[in-house]
């Protein structure tokens, strides 16, 4: 049973694989590194309370767990929301 369980568990696991969020960048990268809120700040140059009010609107990557009272952001989400951010003002200056 617990076999099963195990099955059902890595097919949604793989769905969510397939479902890439805006911001990712298409490539995998070659490590993961997760970023702190500060670190998130300083690269973004938002404050915490704007990040966090984009994450709920769905207009910035979602944190991940590290712990009971940790989170982080992988860096290749962050670099590709500051590029879709870079592309929107390039699109902008065109027209």
């Amino acid at each position: 049973m617990a076999t099963q369980d195990r099955r059902t568990n890595g097919g949604d696991h793989q769905n969510a694989l397939n479902e890439l969020p805006l911001f990712a960048n298409l490539q995998a990268p070659s490590s993961l590194n997760v970023l702190r809120l500060p670190q998130v700040i300083a690269r973004v140059g938002l404050k915490r309370a704007s990040i966090y009010r984009y994450i709920s609107e769905g207009h910035f990557p979602k944190a991940i767990t590290l712990g009971p009272r940790a989170v982080g952001w992988l860096e290749h989400e962050i670099d590709g929301w500051l590029h879709q951010r870079l592309s929107a003002r390039n699109l902008n200056s065109k027209t």
